[in-house]
């Protein structure tokens, strides 16, 4: 029996209330609407964590953060871990990643081991399939191949430096270098030639009389339209960003608010004034709804019934956006709904009608789906560092039918970004002490709709997220009656196992800045004295 292709679509920085199948009205994402009513609607899908890094190496991996312990960018996944695209391709997969953001597919952090080829669209020298030239621009287009690699040789090592060095990372923040590196060393990547090229792939690879129908596929794909800087085309600013388009000052707010890098990381002193959460919020909207267009071809193509039979198509974001929420922007801090509560759906070989899924699922799953799919032998399950009886206990297919399946534990970690830490504590903020940024904040969400918090300071919170959505009035533990001790002793248990399956020995990697070979480039390039 032919093993089924495989697609891992994630919209990087997408909220889940932005979508129509999960109630947003405006139409704002028509496509994948269209087809999350073929799939499973997972209603209660939590990310792991609550930005890039620690999310893609819990999802290449099946583990949470509290066990692989890549939680900063100046980490590296540990080699005690093999990652899911390895496993696949041992499985006989060919592994293939259209990635748009830097921290996964630039940064030295192991998060892309395993693919045999890995299209990078964000940096400052993108990595891209090779044009189909023919006759005498061959070799002009061989040439330039070779230029563009002796190019990525100098500047990743920069790149990496940036994410992993304090002083070359304030540097970069600076409001004018700004608008430098998100244009033209491609922070967001480029979604509109990266779907181009995946559905080119598609066509040319995963149908019938292709030329490597023989084998299957795994394709990755990461998109980072809806992360700042804000900058949708036409006519999507008129239709979802009015306010933009008929207000001078919602325009002047942006075009700076655009260039201060620092601002999308730090909480805030005082909350957004109306007009510029509106704007950012429409400005929001108006990406979601650029990448949802952009998306159209692909997921046409993933329609045809060839897919519909043959291939198994799972769609995610990693994490949310706080767009002013509780004081907080970006993603680089808390366990909020915004943040952790994630779209997710999931469309299986064969799948006849959609369906909704209400119970808490883990976006960790995704390992253990794409796994348990490619119908792996004992020998491929024996290297994965992940039980094989969790592999199969654990796929998202269970869900499949009328009985929701026990699923992993739904729990989030927030562990802050060093770099966000760093930059409070030159400025000396009393905002350090007001958000607890230092303190690492979980949350785990039960069967009854509960959501328990805690920070490693030891605060509590609890909520019921659907009938408190917004999270502004934490339950006493009084009323919470047996579950407050329930969900405390849940967490307790979640943290000790997850400890307990680190590797014996696990190695953890990170690459400084004072590595010698780094540091003399950094230099030849002036970046050091």
């Amino acid at each position: 029996m032919r093993k089924p292709h495989l697609v891992l679509l994630i919209l990087d920085t997408h909220r889940r209330d932005r979508l129509g199948i999960y109630g947003r009205p405006g139409n704002i994402t028509p496509n994948l609407d269209a087809f999350a009513s073929k799939s499973v609607v997972f209603e209660t899908a939590i990310s792991p964590a609550q930005w890039t890094i620690p999310v893609h190496a819990s999802m290449f991996t099946g583990e949470y953060p509290a066990t692989h312990l890549t939680v900063q960018s100046s980490d590296m996944l540990s080699p005690d871990f093999v990652t899911l695209a390895d496993l696949l391709r041992r499985n006989g997969y060919r592994t293939v990643g259209f990635c748009n953001n830097p921290l996964v597919g630039v940064l030295d952090n192991h998060l892309k081991r395993g693919f045999e080829t890995f299209y990078n669209y964000g940096g400052a020298v993108p990595s891209l399939p090779a044009s189909e030239i023919e006759g005498s621009l061959r070799l002009l287009g061989r040439v330039w191949e070779k230029y563009t690699q002796l190019l990525r040789r100098i500047s990743y090592p920069v790149q990496n430096a940036v994410a992993r060095s304090d002083r070359i990372f304030q540097i970069t923040m600076h409001p004018m270098l700004v608008p430098l590196w998100t244009r033209y060393a491609h922070f967001k990547g480029d979604t509109r030639r990266s779907l181009q090229d995946a559905v080119h792939y598609f066509r040319k690879n995963l149908q019938p009389g292709s030329e490597a129908f023989s084998k299957p596929q795994f394709v990755f794909i990461n998109l980072m339209e809806t992360h700042l800087p804000f900058t949708p085309p036409e006519p999507f600013l008129s239709r979802f960003a009015p306010v933009y388009k008929d207000d001078r000052l919602a325009r002047d707010f942006m075009r700076v608010y655009n260039t201060q890098a620092v601002r999308w990381l730090l909480p805030m002193d005082a909350p957004f004034e109306p007009l510029e959460a509106l704007t950012l919020s429409q400005m929001y909207d108006a990406e979601a709804a650029y990448q949802d267009h952009l998306l159209g071809q692909l997921l046409e193509e993933l329609d045809q019934p060839y897919h519909r039979e043959n291939t198994l198509v799972l769609i995610a974001a990693d994490h949310g956006e706080m767009l002013g929420e509780h004081r907080l922007m970006g993603h680089g801090l808390g366990v909020y709904e915004e943040l952790i509560h994630v779209p997710l759906m999931a469309r299986f070989p064969g799948q006849e009608a959609g369906q909704r899924q209400p119970a808490p699922v883990s976006t960790t799953q995704v390992f253990h789906t794409l796994l348990a799919e490619s119908r792996p032998d004992e020998g491929v399950l024996s290297r994965a560092a992940v039980p094989a009886k969790e592999v199969a206990h654990f796929n998202l297919r269970r869900w499949l039918g009328s009985k929701p399946a026990p699923g992993m534990p739904a729990v989030s970690e927030s562990y802050p970004p060093n770099n966000v830490i760093r930059i409070l504590e030159r400025q000396k903020s009393p905002l350090m002490e007001a958000f607890a940024v230092r303190s690492v904040f979980r949350a785990l969400y039960d069967g009854g709709g509960n959501k328990y918090v805690r920070s490693e300071a030891g605060q509590e919170w609890y909520f019921r997220p659907g009938e408190d959505p917004g999270e502004l009035e934490p339950l006493p533990e009084g009323a919470m009656a047996l579950r407050a001790g329930r969900l405390r002793t849940a967490l307790e248990l979640f943290l000790e196992r997850a400890r307990q399956r680190r590797p014996s020995g696990m190695q953890r990697g990170s690459l400084a800045v004072d590595d010698a070979r780094l540091k003399n480039r950094l230099r030849s390039l002036g970046y050091l004295e």
